[in-house]
C-alpha cells in the first residue's frame, strides 16, 4: 500500500481529481456557453496580479481598466476557440504543454521530503555533481619567443631557481603577467594563458621548477606548489545544496514518469513516409 501511494501516477490523478472536483463544485449554470462570469475568486486573482505588478492598491478607474482588459481577453479567447483557431497552433500547444508540466512538477509538493539517509545515498551516487573543479597553485616566469639564446637562457634560469635563487627581477611581472597564482581552477588558468596550459600543469612534478610550458604569451618555466584534483565537497557543508539538487532530480524523474504513464493513454499512429523506419518502429512497438 505504501508503495502504491508513492506512485507518481497516483499523485497525478489525485491532483487532477482535486482540480476538476473544485471546478465542478464551484461552477454555476451561468458559466456555460457564452456567459463570462467574474466571481470573487476571479476578481481576487485579477486584483492580486495588478497589486503584485504595481505594489499598491488600484483606484476605481484602474480596477475598471483591468476588468475591461480581462473581458477583452475572454471575448477574443472564446471566439478563437469557437473558430478552432487554437488547432495546430505551435505557440498554444507549447504554452499548454508547459502548464501541464508545471502541474506535474507540483506533484513534488505532495511527496515527503527526503530524510538524511536518502540525501546521503543520493550524494554518494552522484558525487560528480558535488566535485570541486581541479585547481592549482604555481609560480611562473615568462620568456617571449623573440628573445635571443632562448633555450640557453631558460635552462640557466631554471637551474638557478632550483638551486634556491629567487625569480630574477627581469622576469618578474613580465607583460604584466603575475608570477604567483594561488588556487586557480583549470578554466581560469586556460582563460588566462590559453590553450591547454592547465592540463600541462597536471603532468608536472610538485615543488620543482620545470619547463618549458607553452602559452599564448611565449614559453614558461613553472613551479607547481599544489594540485587539488578530484576533491568532493563535504556532505555536511553542502547539505542544503544536495537537498535542492535531490528535489530537482526527483522533479525531473517524476515529470518523466507522469509523461510515460500518460503516453500509454494515447496510441501513436505514424503515417509519415519520410521518418526513418527504425525510429518509426520504436514508437509503434513501445
Amino acid at each position: 500500500m505504501k508503495k502504491f501511494i508513492k506512485e507518481p501516477l497516483v499523485h497525478f490523478l489525485l491532483l487532477g481529481f482535486m482540480i476538476f472536483g473544485y471546478y465542478y463544485l464551484n461552477k454555476t449554470d451561468d458559466q456555460s456557453g457564452n456567459v463570462i462570469v467574474i466571481d470573487d475568486a476571479e476578481y481576487d486573482y485579477l486584483l492580486g496580479l495588478w497589486k503584485n505588478q504595481w505594489k499598491r492598491d488600484p483606484n476605481e478607474q484602474e480596477i475598471k481598466a483591468f476588468i475591461d482588459q480581462y473581458l477583452r481577453q475572454e471575448v477574443f479567447y472564446k471566439e478563437a476557440l469557437a473558430l478552432n483557431l487554437d488547432h495546430n497552433d505551435i505557440i498554444v500547444k507549447r504554452r499548454l504543454s508547459q502548464k501541464m508540466e508545471a502541474v506535474s512538477n507540483d506533484l513534488n509538493a505532495m511527496i515527503n521530503p527526503p530524510d538524511e539517509g536518502e540525501l546521503r545515498a543520493f550524494y554518494d551516487k552522484n558525487k560528480s555533481l558535488f566535485q570541486f573543479p581541479d585547481s592549482y597553485s604555481f609560480h611562473q616566469v615568462l620568456f617571449t619567443n623573440n628573445e635571443s639564446n632562448l633555450q640557453e637562457e631558460m635552462e640557466w634560469t631554471m637551474q638557478e631557481m632550483n638551486d634556491g635563487q629567487g625569480i630574477p627581477k627581469s622576469l618578474q611581472l613580465k607583460l604584466s603577467l603575475p608570477n604567483k597564482w594561488e588556487d586557480r581552477t583549470e578554466a581560469d588558468i586556460n582563460k588566462a594563458f590559453g590553450g591547454d596550459f592547465a592540463s600541462t600543469l597536471d603532468t608536472l612534478p610538485i615543488n620543482r621548477w620545470t619547463g618549458p610550458v607553452e602559452s599564448g604569451f611565449g614559453q614558461h618555466l613553472v613551479f607547481v606548489s599544489k594540485k587539488d584534483t578530484g576533491r568532493w565537497a563535504d556532505f555536511e557543508k553542502i547539505k542544503p545544496y544536495v537537498e535542492k539538487e535531490y528535489e530537482y532530480q526527483t522533479e525531473l524523474k517524476t515529470q518523466e514518469q507522469v509523461y510515460r504513464d500518460l503516453l500509454e493513454k494515447y496510441p501513436v499512429i505514424i503515417t509519415s513516409k519520410h521518418m526513418p523506419e527504425r525510429i518509426k518502429k520504436s514508437y509503434v512497438e513501445r
